[in-house]
């Protein structure tokens, strides 16, 4: 009979993470942000929002040039938003969006209610501080001035800027459901990722499509409407913009996101996959009292 090897069990093995183990996966990862102290956290989620920052910066490049199609402008500024995304999880940052999974570690009793809630607070004014520490660099950098066809960089952060401070208050928190609803599938997925490669590919689509689709991300925006407020106030662009404007949607699409990402997200796969785990843990238990 011929032996079987490490190799052919490689060989066959999957080149990912089973969907119902990734619960477990998510739950140890929130744990850990549960327990992280918080100077090392809030520094995480600076360099995450200065991250999410540049992402939005190299998408509003490639909006800015008037020549390209609908579809075209929305699509490749999606493609070049994912840079945020793929920095935050290659990276090792702390994101106010992607840790709304850490209901999941939560709901396990794993970690505690107050200590997810902190990380939440200190992550979400990191990430704000982050997004503003970026605008101020892009201020000093002399960008907004930079040609693109007869637009300018500065006037096209100004009209993305209006058209999210103009959304209607429940366009902002559903366009924020869905967002978060797309980044945590994105983190969820790259949990099974073995690889690099495997964590930036399984970020690159759920970013385009939101992104492509105008749906609102509140760490982003914490960077596209202080941009855009700047810049209004600059001389660039024709809407004027408003502090109040710019925090009244960041405040909206955070409750959005949280929905989107705690409960379509985390509370969802926590209740499909915890029980499944749980049991797949106490079979092996079974077996051994069986045998004694």
């Amino acid at each position: 009979m011929e032996q079987i090897t490490k190799e052919d069990i490689a060989a066959v093995a999957p080149d990912c993470r089973a969907a119902a183990s990734l619960e477990a996966k998510a739950e140890a990862v929130g744990v850990g942000k549960a327990n992280m102290d918080v100077p090392r956290m809030f520094t995480l989620a600076i360099m995450a929002g200065i991250q999410i920052g540049m992402g939005a910066l190299f998408m509003t490049y490639v909006k800015a040039d008037q020549t390209l199609s609908f579809a075209a402008a929305n699509v490749l500024g999606g493609l070049c938003f994912s840079l945020g995304l793929i920095c935050v999880i290659v990276a090792g940052s702390e994101l106010f969006t992607g840790n709304c999974l850490m209901v999941m570690a939560a709901n396990s009793k794993k970690a505690a209610w107050s200590a997810v809630l902190k990380n939440w607070v200190v992550v979400w004014l990191g990430n704000l501080v982050g997004s503003l520490i970026l605008v101020g660099i892009i201020v000093g950098c002399g960008l907004m001035g930079t040609k693109a066809g007869d637009n300018t960089i500065g006037a096209q952060m100004v009209a993305v800027a209006a058209g999210k401070i103009n959304l209607a208050p429940t366009q902002i928190l559903f366009r924020g459901i869905m967002c978060n609803l797309l980044v945590c599938l994105a983190v969820w997925m790259g949990f099974a990722g073995r690889s690099v490669i495997d964590k930036i590919f399984t970020a690159v689509f759920p970013v385009m499509a939101f992104v492509a689709m105008g749906f609102e991300h509140c760490v982003a925006n914490m960077f596209f409407l202080p941009m855009g407020v700047v810049a209004s106030s600059m001389g660039y662009g024709t809407q004027a913009l408003t502090w109040a404007g710019a925090f009244y949607n960041i405040g909206l699409a955070t409750i959005g996101n949280t929905i989107g990402g705690a409960v379509f997200v985390g509370l969802i796969y926590w209740i499909a996959y915890h029980k499944k785990q749980k049991a797949a843990q106490a079979a092996p238990q079974a077996k051994r009292a069986t045998v004694k």
